[in-house]
């Protein structure tokens, strides 16, 4: 494990825990749950060479048994997983997915799993509430991590876990369990000649399996003075990608399709291009792609974690977070990546930089102050001197943005215990509460003319984008999907 992964779990966007995103050990930590049903809608003959009869037939049976006699993996069920997981641009071998993915039969119909996106497929949902001993450790470890990574928990767990002090707590249900007992998100149903999906569709259902080649000019709106809001979903998968919604269309398109996941970061100040976080087998890089999810590219090239970019206002430069020197820092380098210098020089953890309109200072998170792992909100100017403390209360802050005046910082905080979106003036005065709910809201963004604010939230038992008004008023939902969808950043 690395060295402070509580924190790049939660750096990473604590959104990680909507997501799997690392390699699964075989029997790691998976435990059974209730016995799976037996259905025989039809009567059985002896063998089959049709998955899509045997399914029917022998109605729910985990692994194909020795009535079935066809090809282990068909090219059919393959084709068919493809475009039920959104998959269809994929370039990857037919043969690479036949050694990749295994299939089942559930209530008559196949199902099918890829282990190519590190998923646990041949594991059932581990539906246990009692903590392990690996959890107990790491919380000793750890004491109030806000997330336990799931290379901890387990990939099969259908709960996201977080430190209470020293001891495991559970957070959220993050995973639904099928009629077998397994992920329900990891295992899709299978048609027999399938029909590829349409390339675009309203937010509310799944999204577009290929990645476009020209998006819609942004143009000014009564909503906020931008027409489209990027953010991250698992709604095609397990993985993170990133989808722009369009507010006029209630459109949603996606732009990226990995084996991996990719988290955004804002557009640059002329809206053409996009800063990312990504990630590699080992760690997160900065990354910058087209605005249309193109010709992504890695900026930083470094063997350590690193994440949190930031433009400037004039788009000649990046703000990013760093683990390159041993612990979290603000570096800042030429928008082609090159020529990275460090701002802060702190031996405790500074991260998330955010650039003021004018381009004159930062905010940044940091725990200098106090406990590691009790973060408040401070500025700097942008060549990293006069450093001082912004936000003053009892809470956790994350987060900061500037409002599009310079005159507020809007940001997270667990200050009234769940986490809630403030906003406070440059003095430290003003702190006002916009959302106060019982839910948890995160990751604050200002729209272009400073009138709304929109926030991930999980009020309606996932994540969720929002808006409201600046001033916190009349708060709806964007977005409205079963899947987890997060970390808006306006155009």
């Amino acid at each position: 494990m690395r060295k402070n992964s509580s924190l790049w779990v939660w750096i990473l966007l604590a959104l990680l825990s909507m997501a799997v995103t690392a390699c699964t050990t075989p029997g790691s930590m998976a435990k059974i749950v209730s016995p799976t049903p037996t259905v025989n809608p039809t009567p059985l003959q002896k063998t089959f060479d049709d998955p899509f009869l045997y399914c029917a037939a022998v109605g729910t049976v985990d692994t194909p048994d020795a009535r079935y006699m066809g090809p282990q993996i068909p090219d059919e069920i393959i084709n068919g997983f493809k475009i039920a997981a959104g998959l269809e641009a994929s370039t990857e071998p037919m043969e690479m997915f036949k050694q990749t993915t295994i299939w089942r039969c559930m209530e008559g119909q196949v199902y099918a799993c890829n282990f190519g996106a590190n998923l646990p497929c041949d594991s059932k949902a581990d539906t246990d509430k009692t903590p392990s001993q690996a959890m107990d450790d790491y919380c000793t470890a750890n004491p109030g991590s806000d997330f336990i990574p799931m290379s901890v928990t387990g990939h099969s767990t259908i709960y996201s876990w977080h430190c209470v002090k020293d001891t495991p707590e559970i957070l959220d249900q993050i995973e639904k369990v099928d009629a077998a007992g397994y992920l329900a998100q990891i295992w899709y149903p299978i048609e027999r000649n399938p029909t590829p999906k349409p390339e675009t569709s309203p937010a509310s259902t799944l999204l577009p399996t290929s990645i476009p080649t020209s998006l819609p000019t942004p143009t000014p709106t009564p909503l906020g003075g931008s027409g489209q809001i990027l953010f991250a979903s698992n709604r095609s998968g397990s993985y993170e990608d990133l989808y722009l919604l369009d507010i006029r269309t209630s459109q949603v398109t996606r732009l990226t399709q990995g084996d991996s996941n990719t988290f955004p970061g804002p557009f640059s100040p002329d809206g053409s291009q996009i800063l990312f976080t990504g990630f590699g087998p080992t760690h997160s890089y900065v990354g910058v792609m087209a605005a249309d999810g193109t010709h992504p590219v890695d900026l930083t090239h470094a063997e350590v974690d690193e994440g949190f970019p930031a433009w400037s206002p004039d788009g000649k430069h990046i703000a990013f977070t760093s683990r390159r020197d041993g612990n979290n820092e603000i570096y800042v380098m030429n928008a082609d990546g090159s020529q990275p210098k460090r701002l802060t020089n702190n031996r405790t953890d500074d991260f998330a930089p955010s650039w003021s309109p004018d381009g004159s200072q930062i905010a940044f998170v940091s725990d200098r102050d106090h406990t590691a792992g009790i973060y408040s909100i401070y500025l700097m100017n942008a060549d990293g001197s006069k450093v001082r403390r912004l936000t003053r209360d009892k809470g956790i802050d994350y987060n900061p943005v500037w409002s599009p005046d310079g005159k507020q910082i809007a940001f997270r905080s667990s200050l009234n215990g769940s986490s809630d979106i403030y906003v406070i003036n440059l003095d430290g005065s003003g702190l006002v509460n916009l959302t106060n709910a019982p839910a948890e809201d995160w990751s604050p963004s200002w729209s272009p003319d400073g009138k709304l604010i929109a926030f991930q939230t999980n009020r309606d038992g996932n994540w969720e984008i929002y808006v409201m008004n600046a001033d916190g008023s009349s708060p709806r939902n964007l977005t409205d999907n079963p899947a987890d969808d997060q970390m808006p950043y306006w155009r």
